[in-house]
C-alpha cells in the first residue's frame, strides 16, 4: 500500500473510532484532522523536506491568488466572510498548491510523499464544508485561482508556510481547549480592539466577528483542480520553477 495509503486507513479507524465511543461533532473532527496536519507541518519538517531538499532559492510557479497570506485572511473577515468559508478556503488553496508542487517533483523524491500526506489532509478537511453555502468572495478568489491568468514565482517553503500560519489563525482559538495533543501549544491570537468575545464552539471568526450578513445561496461544489500547465521555451526546456527533479 502506498505511504498516503496508510494514513487515509489510519485517519479512517482514528475517526470511526471516537465516533463509535461518544458521537464526533464535525468541529471535532476537523481538530483531530488538522492536529495531524500541524503535526506534519511543524517548522522542522517544512524546513527539511521544502528547502533543504530543494536547490538554493528555487521557486515554483502558482496562481497568484493561491499566496494565502494572514494578511489575506484578515481582509476577507473585514469584509465579513465567515468561518466555515475561510476554512474552506484555506483547504482549497492549499489542495491546489501541494498538487502544484507535485507535479514538479518526480515520485522518486524524498518531499514527494510529505506532500502527498498532507494533500490528503486536506482534503479531508475540504468535505467537512461540502454542504457549505460558499460566500461569493471565496467563490470569486477560487476562480481566478483556477484561471491561473496571473502567476508568481514563490519558495516551496513559504507556500507551507503560509499554510500553517493560516491554519493556526483559524483553528487555534476553537481547537485549543480540545483533546487534540497537537493543538495544546498552539497560540491563541488576540482580538482586535473593541471585537466580540468569541464563539464557543467553531463556526465564527477567529479574532474579529460581525454581524452576519445576508444568507448566501452558492452552494459547494466538486471542483476539479486544474493541473499545472508547464509553460516551455523554443528550446523545450521548462521555464525556472518547473522543472522536475530529484535531489
Amino acid at each position: 500500500m502506498p505511504r498516503g495509503g496508510y494514513l487515509s486507513l489510519y485517519l479512517c479507524i482514528f475517526l470511526g473510532t471516537i465516533r463509535g465511543g461518544e458521537g464526533l461533532e464535525a468541529h471535532t473532527k476537523e481538530c483531530a484532522i488538522t492536529g495531524s496536519l500541524r503535526e506534519k507541518l511543524q517548522y522542522k519538517n517544512r524546513l527539511r523536506f521544502m528547502k533543504h531538499y530543494f536547490p538554493i532559492d528555487y521557486r515554483i510557479s502558482v496562481p497568484y491568488e493561491d499566496v494565502l497570506r494572514l494578511a489575506n485572511i484578515s481582509r476577507l473577515q473585514q469584509a465579513e466572510v465567515s468561518q466555515p468559508n475561510l476554512r474552506y478556503l484555506w483547504a482549497s488553496v492549499n489542495c491546489n498548491i501541494m498538487e502544484i508542487i507535485q507535479n514538479v517533483l518526480l515520485k522518486d523524491h524524498p518531499s514527494w510523499a510529505y506532500i502527498q500526506e498532507i494533500y490528503e489532509l486536506l482534503i479531508y478537511v475540504r468535505e467537512i464544508a461540502m454542504d457549505l453555502q460558499v460566500d461569493p468572495k471565496v467563490e470569486t478568489i477560487l476562480t481566478l485561482a483556477n484561471s491561473g491568468r496571473d502567476r508568481k514565482l514563490v519558495k516551496p517553503k513559504a507556500l507551507l508556510d503560509n499554510c500553517y500560519k493560516v491554519m493556526d489563525l483559524l483553528y487555534c482559538l476553537c481547537c485549543k481547549e480540545s483533546n487534540i495533543r497537537n493543538w495544546e501549544d498552539c497560540v491563541v491570537p488576540q482580538a482586535q480592539p473593541h471585537s466580540r468575545p468569541p464563539p464557543p464552539q467553531c463556526s465564527g471568526p477567529a479574532t474579529l466577528l460581525y454581524h452576519p450578513t445576508q444568507p448566501r445561496t452558492a452552494l459547494v461544489r466538486e471542483r476539479e483542480l486544474r493541473p499545472l500547465q508547464v509553460e516551455a521555451e523554443p528550446s523545450g526546456k521548462a521555464k525556472l520553477g518547473e522543472e522536475r527533479f530529484i535531489p
